[in-house]
Parts: structure tokens; C-alpha cells; sequence
């Protein structure tokens, strides 16, 4: 039997091939579009993003913005949502590489400080806006309960590396305080006074508050008697 010298190509070949393409044009318009959103918050606020800004910034028609996004809010969600698995995927990267003794207090404060500016440090602006989102978020929402497992992440991190501390991380308000106070000052830094974020002496005051927060007992809280205030 003779067979033709041109073998028949698979047509289903040609069809994945062109999906798959299909799918990194999708892809690459839709960073593109998360990238130009990412700039207008960066150098703005909330306030000033607009599908019709979006859409200025990056290159495309107004129509594409609205074919990946019904609104402002799904926008704000998104990019919310993608600073959450950046945050979770920074986090975890240093838990896995992470193997702290508690021997040294100081040492793994420095650590976590270095951790916390890793995460916060890059495009402070568009964070803080981004996790006002996320805490905003109701909890039961893919962004609240991922909010969650980021701090859940942390407080391991600062019990794991002070053991003998971690009873102070027990309540949810100590927690707020402790994470609040941490973030916010480095975010603030980063933004305002940045020569200062990365600097020795920045570096002993972040250590100071955080061994100053786990380190403090009120009085009555070791079992003495309380003092009223005078």
C-alpha cells in the first residue's frame, strides 16, 4: 500500500495551539491592564481610578477595560486580590528558608523586621491602598480569609522565633496592634522618609518596638495586684 510522502497533521494541533495563544493575549492584556490601574494608584489614591483613566494609561479602548472588569470596585478587587498571593508568597518563601532559634531575640526581630520591608517596601502607596481593601473585605470573602492566613502566617513567624512571648499574640486586639503598628510604620517610612527604611537605626527602633510590645506586663497581669492609674 502506498502512503502519501505528506504525513496528515493533527488538526486538534492547530486549535490547541491557537487557544493557547488566544489565552497569553488574554493574559498579557490583562497584566497590562493591572499594571496601568497599579500606576494610578501608585501616584494617586482611590479616588482617581477610573475605568476611562485605565484605559488612557494603558493603550486600550475603553471597551477592553469593561470585557475584564464591570466596574472600578472588580478592578480594586483584583489588584487587592493579587497583592494578597504576592504578600502570601513572599510570607511563606521566608517561613520555608526561615529555620530561626530562639536563642537570639534581637537577631530574629531583625528578621522579621526584614521580612515585613520585603513585603511592604515595594510600591508602598499602591499596598497601603490595596490592604485598606483587603481589611475592608467581608471576612467570609476570598480576600478576608486570605488576609487571615497572612497574618496567621506572621504571628507564627514572631511565635515561632519567641516562644516564650507568643502568649502575648493570643488575642485578636493584641495581634491588630502589633501587625498595625509594625506595617504601618514601615509603610510610612517607605513613603515618606525611604533613606530612612532600610537604615541601622530605623532598624533598632522597630526592634525596640517589638520586644518593648512582648516584653511588657501591665500590672495585675503576672498574677500582682493592679494599680489604679493616678
Amino acid at each position: 500500500m502506498r502512503t502519501s510522502g505528506n504525513m496528515q497533521k493533527d488538526p486538534s494541533h492547530k486549535s490547541q495551539k491557537g487557544k493557547s495563544g488566544s489565552q497569553d493575549r488574554t493574559q498579557k492584556t490583562l497584566d497590562n491592564l493591572c499594571e496601568a490601574a497599579c500606576r494610578i494608584l501608585e501616584n494617586g489614591d482611590r479616588s482617581e481610578l477610573t475605568t476611562q483613566k485605565v484605559a488612557e494609561v494603558s493603550g486600550y479602548g475603553v471597551g477592553t477595560v469593561y470585557q475584564y472588569f464591570s466596574n472600578k470596585e472588580e478592578l480594586l478587587e483584583a489588584l487587592a486580590m493579587r497583592e494578597l498571593d504576592r504578600m502570601l508568597g513572599v510570607a511563606g518563601k521566608i517561613l520555608t528558608d526561615w529555620n530561626a532559634a530562639p536563642s537570639d531575640a534581637v537577631m530574629n526581630s531583625r528578621r522579621l523586621i526584614a521580612a515585613m520591608i520585603e513585603i511592604i517596601g515595594e510600591r508602598p502607596r499602591l499596598g497601603g491602598i490595596l490592604r485598606t481593601e483587603m481589611i475592608n473585605a467581608p471576612e467570609d470573602s476570598a480576600l478576608g480569609q486570605g488576609l487571615q492566613r497572612y497574618y496567621g502566617l506572621i504571628v507564627g513567624m514572631a511565635s515561632r522565633t519567641h516562644p516564650e512571648k507568643s502568649h502575648r499574640l493570643q488575642t485578636d486586639s493584641a495581634r491588630f496592634v502589633l501587625f498595625r503598628a509594625i506595617s504601618s510604620t514601615i509603610q510610612t517610612a517607605a513613603v515618606e522618609r525611604p533613606s530612612l527604611l532600610r537604615s541601622r537605626e530605623f532598624e533598632d527602633e522597630m526592634v525596640r518596638l517589638i520586644l518593648g510590645f512582648l516584653s511588657y506586663t501591665l500590672p495585675g497581669e503576672d498574677g500582682s495586684a493592679a494599680t489604679a492609674p493616678v
